[in-house]
């Protein structure tokens, strides 16, 4: 599950906490590292396992009906069709996921106020009347149901975005906002609040998803999991693992390591190939370290061409950097590939 992509991103936020720490040692680094892609696959299990609890709730809340002391005739004889979806079912039935999500310390049913607003969100959606009203269901309609449910609805919730953010800081994007901040001309942090609050209170401020985020990649995932589940198979055959394969595991600890030990080297070689009229004491912490890691990718990893990291970092610094920082990253790592390969110490495309 932890792709290329996400490697990256984490690679990047462990080293730049680890740059931004005193006296912090590499393996502390690397076990941060570790963990992050941990609790990043933890984050993907406990989304799955949010189905089934919604649609425990929803079938909770029928039986209370029915035992209503006035229960209607429609209290008594319910429409039971989300409450037996089949998809919810195989994902419950799951032995794997249920013994990773017994023996994780969160909990969904301790989130219960949680829980009732969504459920909530999508019994008033027309989704959830257009499943409920079709002359009949099936395994496929059970399963796009919950498809479309959780990209259209669960995931893009600010609550359930608060609660994730609450629970784990590798659950949260807070280096997009720490960082173009200090990008830019380095207020201090209490004007920067107050800022921020003005803009609440004018009904100016708007916080969006960060779409290349950790958190963000995650939820694509679970909805490719739900696409990919079919009735025949057990749900346990489309989890994804931690890591693809060793490549992927390897790659990231030699990118991390060779990053922090090269630093100094690195940041040199950067230098040196900025124009002379360009301002190297303006030049952002962030935009170093990407430009590091994509030079890492130049030196220690030669099945991976230079325009492929070139262009995985530039997507990188649209993301997490400033408006401008792409194209002038783009321009340096350009030029530092150039004469990487002239002088041999690279020989790829």
């Amino acid at each position: 599950m932890i792709n290329r992509l996400l490697i990256r991103t984490r690679v990047m936020q462990v080293a730049y906490a680890h740059y931004h720490r005193e006296q912090q040692k590499l393996t502390q680094a690397e076990q941060e590292l570790k963990q992050s892609f941990v609790r990043t696959h933890d984050l993907y299990l406990f989304l799955l396992r949010l189905i089934p609890s919604l649609t425990e709730l929803h079938a909770y809340r029928l039986e209370l009906r029915r035992r209503k002391h006035l229960a209607t005739a429609r209290d008594l004889n319910p429409n039971t069709r989300l409450a037996d979806n089949a998809l919810s079912a195989q994902i419950h039935n799951t032995a794997d996921l249920e013994a990773w999500y017994n023996a994780f310390p969160l909990n969904w049913q301790a989130e219960e106020g949680l829980l009732r607003h969504l459920l909530e969100r999508i019994e008033r959606s027309e989704l959830f009347e257009s499943y409920m009203n079709a002359e009949e269901t099936n395994w496929e309609s059970d399963k796009q149901f919950w498809v479309d449910a959780f990209h259209s609805i669960i995931a893009s919730d600010l609550d359930l975005a608060e609660y994730l953010e609450q629970q784990s800081i590798y659950w949260d994007d807070e280096l997009t906002a720490t960082e173009k901040i200090e990008c830019e001309e380095h207020p201090a942090w209490d004007q920067i609040e107050e800022a921020v609050e003005e803009a609440r209170q004018a009904q100016q401020y708007a916080a969006h998803p960060l779409e290349l985020g950790a958190v963000e990649i995650v939820k694509d995932f679970v909805v490719k999991s739900l696409r990919r589940a079919t009735a025949e198979d057990d749900f346990s055959s489309h989890l994804l693992p931690l890591f693809k394969d060793e490549d992927d595991e390897a790659f990231a600890s030699h990118l991390l390591r060779q990053l922090l030990l090269k630093h100094t080297e690195l940041t040199e070689l950067i230098e040196t190939h900025i124009s002379e009229s360009w301002d190297k004491e303006r030049l952002a912490d962030l935009d170093v370290l990407i430009m590091s890691m994509c030079i890492v990718e130049f030196l220690h990893f030669p099945g991976i061409p230079t325009h492929v990291s070139i262009n995985e970092y530039v997507e990188l610094a649209k993301a997490y950097s400033t408006p401008k920082s792409s194209s002038f990253i783009n321009g340096v790592l350009d030029a530092v590939a150039r004469s990487l390969k002239e002088s041999g110490r690279i020989i790829k495309a």
